[in-house]
């Protein structure tokens, strides 16, 4: 036993001699596979362990080149120079990009969309940078202003209740369930219903309202003078009523001055209300303002003696030290100091325990997301190491997956073993894992056109334009105040009295046609042509706030341009094919939807799509992707317009074939791209087989039998 205990300690200091920390993780791991009587899975090779680092840091494959050049070094230290560059890559930005947007449970289909893009677009610019964890989860909690200040307040628009929104906030951070303790005391753990929205007054104050930074530009529903005229005020009742009854014209005339504001009536105002609400409407979920001081209530049918229905509750940690606001601090900014304290029990072990997860497949705390008091790590004293490293590396998450990657038990053969739920792993190496939906679709897009990665961070530069308006058209507001924007709305009132008149009669019309079911097509010609009426009133208002020109940009609004990606199409490789061949490949780039890399289309994608029929996250609950097998993911890879787009002449892989001479080298082509191996002698006997009985078909027979494979979809 000692010998190999010896045998496994030597081994894991010559490899990580030239990081301390990782042969200090693979110290840790023998000790517990002595004790144990483990032995550790076998070294991988360079074919294995290339494949396996582009698709764990880059989330794709590697291309012919980037695995040729690997496979040709003679350096030493390839790996760990291969480890820095991926880190350093925007393919790496790329598949974190993918991994937090499950956790933060990010989507575009939401109702402000403009901030969720601006949050996308954030994400990306901060994993980039490697912005340190602690810092990071800090602009999240203290986010405040609108979109075009920081895409950051999409944290918080992810969603309208704010209770929910705690729940969500404290598992993914602290890596504790607490959403049952919102309408009752926790009936597993101890957490009450007062811990609850004791927690929930910290962030309570976000407002998110959705009426963009122009919230605070107020139009009173009424006039702010007196109602009656000072005249009459001063009167006794009685001495009231007989001056009213005989002076009924002057009184008129004074109740009209008084029901102003500057030189708006009551029946103005209620019209500058209403037009204004139309031209707001972009501004919706765009902007967060923190407000001190507001607190939840308990609900009307709080049951427990430790509060009253409808008591305001004030800020209380859940655990740890209090958390108490510093001289010029707001509650918000103690919480987030709180949160990221290293000194807070959960908040350094969950992100270690989650970048474990990350890399190897399985935590050292199963679940993730559910800690309690009596939680207790598989291997205590490497989860203790692992959150010291986290701490000591100022929570650079690139630092602290350079560690990992570079351990000599991650470069070891993957297990194959599932772990059953309850049970322990001990890390003899990574486990076998299916790649994830993202995974799947960037490695058939590096085989179709080849390394994308570069296009991942390209600045959205119409959204920051849109963004700029808004911006401009906020800040009109704020300096035109009320007074200025009643002037502007003044100006074609009369017009909006009329078209306000049109729309009543062509309200009643599209009542009254509802209940015709033989003429459907003109109520919708009556909806159309009312729609039209209320942006043209709309657009007047704007116009008249912001000049003609400004206005435009406004009225046009913001259409999201990743959908006018297209295929790149090789004019030159098309114009080589016979010509059947080439109606049919200019037919298949016309269709090909492998256009970027799936951290640059819709978040998540549509049902039906490839990335949601292997599993991609829905971005309802965190961390909600899947990689069960079904029916459909097999049809995809069979006949789905993906391997059309891969099997086209056009295609990089095809164009490489293509230029293979001979039938054993397209086999081993076709291995080294979508296996990152050569075939075995076994494996090309069969190839040479198939490519006599197959003639033409072979290469599109043994594309379809590698990519349907378990050694194609899962991360070895």
């Amino acid at each position: 036993m000692k010998k190999i205990a010896l045998f496994l300690l030597a081994a894991t200091l010559s490899h990580g001699a030239a990081l301390p920390e990782a042969a200090q993780i693979d110290s840790l791991l023998a000790a517990d596979w002595q004790k144990q009587n483990l032995q550790p899975n076998p070294p991988a090779s360079d074919d294995v362990i290339v494949r396996r680092l582009y698709l764990d840091i880059a989330g794709r494959i590697p291309s012919l080149d980037e695995r040729q050049d690997f496979m040709q070094s003679t350096d030493r230290d390839k790996r760990a120079k291969l480890i820095d560059k991926l880190l350093a890559s925007d393919g790496y930005t790329s598949h974190m990009f993918n991994f937090w947007a499950d956790v933060l449970r990010l989507t575009d289909n939401a109702k402000g969309k403009i901030t969720a893009e601006a949050y996308e677009e954030w994400l990306k610019k901060e994993l980039k940078a490697n912005t340190p964890y602690d810092e990071f989860v800090k602009k999240l909690l203290t986010t405040e202003g609108g979109a075009w200040d920081s895409g950051s307040i999409g944290f918080y628009q992810r969603d309208e209740n704010k209770l929910d929104h705690l729940a969500y906030t404290v598992q993914v951070f602290l890596g504790t369930s607490i959403v049952c303790a919102q309408c009752h005391n926790h009936p597993f753990d101890k957490w009450s219903q007062m811990d609850y929205y004791s927690m929930a007054a910290f962030t309570y104050g976000m407002d998110t309202r959705g009426s963009g930074s122009g919230a605070e530009i107020k139009i009173p529903k009424k006039p702010q003078g007196k109602q009656v005229p000072d005249v009459l005020a001063d009167m006794k009742p009685k001495e009231r009523r007989q001056y009213m009854k005989e002076h009924p014209e002057e009184v008129a005339k004074m109740r009209e001055e008084a029901n102003k504001v500057g030189s708006a009536s009551r029946e103005e105002l209620q019209q500058v209300r209403k037009a204004l609400g139309d031209v707001m409407k972009p501004l919706r979920y765009t902007s967060v303002t923190w407000h001190e001081g507001k607190l939840p209530k308990l609900p009307d049918d709080y049951k427990y003696k430790d509060g009253q229905p409808g008591e305001a509750i004030q800020p209380r940690a859940m655990f740890g030290h209090e958390a108490k606001p510093k001289e010029g601090q707001t509650t918000i900014q103690a919480f987030a100091d709180w949160m990221t304290d290293p000194k807070n029990p959960r908040f350094t072990t969950v992100i270690a325990n989650r970048m474990w997860k990350h890399v190897f497949g399985l935590g050292l705390i199963e679940p993730l997301d559910e800690m309690t008091d009596s939680t207790v790590a598989s291997n205590p004293a490497l989860m203790d190491y692992l959150a010291q490293l986290m701490i000591d590396k100022q929570y650079s998450i690139k630092s602290f997956l350079r560690v990992l990657y570079n351990t000599d038990t991650y470069q070891r053969m993957a297990s194959t073993q599932e772990v059953a739920l309850g049970e322990t792993y001990h890390f003899t190496g990574p486990t076998l894992r299916r790649m994830s939906a993202e995974q799947i679709w960037d490695s058939l897009l590096t085989l179709t056109q080849g390394n994308k990665d570069s296009e991942v961070d390209e600045e959205n530069v119409r959204l920051h334009q849109y963004l700029g308006d808004l911006n401009m058209f906020i800040n009109t507001m704020k300096t035109k105040g009320p007074e200025g924007i009643i002037a502007a709305a003044k100006e074609g009132m009369e017009q909006r009295k009329e078209n306000d008149r049109k729309l009543d009669e062509m309200r009643a019309k599209i009542a009254a046609q509802k209940g015709n079911t033989n003429d459907p097509a003109a109520a919708k010609e009556l909806a159309r042509a009312a729609s039209k009426l209320r942006r043209e009133a709309s657009n007047d208002l704007l116009v008249n706030l912001i000049g003609e020109e400004r206005a435009e940009d406004l009225i046009r609004g913001y259409n999201p341009n990743r959908q006018n990606k297209r295929t790149t199409i090789d004019k030159k490789a098309l114009a080589s094919l016979p010509r059947e061949e080439r109606k049919q490949a200019a037919k298949a780039a016309a269709n090909n939807i492998m256009v970027a890399r799936a951290s640059e289309l819709n978040s998540p994608a549509r049902p039906g799509h490839l990335l949601r029929t292997f599993g991609q996250s829905d971005r309802e609950l965190i961390d909600n992707a899947n990689d069960d097998a079904s029916v459909p993911q097999a049809l995809t890879m069979l006949n789905g317009p993906v391997v059309e787009s891969l099997t086209s002449p056009l295609s990089l892989l095809s164009q490489h074939l293509d230029k293979a001479p001979s039938p054993e080298q397209k086999g081993a082509l076709l291995y080294e791209a979508l296996l990152s191996r050569r075939p075995t002698q076994e494996e090309n006997t069969v190839l040479t087989e198939v490519f006599h009985d197959r003639g033409d078909k072979a290469v599109d027979d043994i594309t379809h039998a590698l990519i349907t494979g378990s050694q194609f979809l899962f991360i070895q």
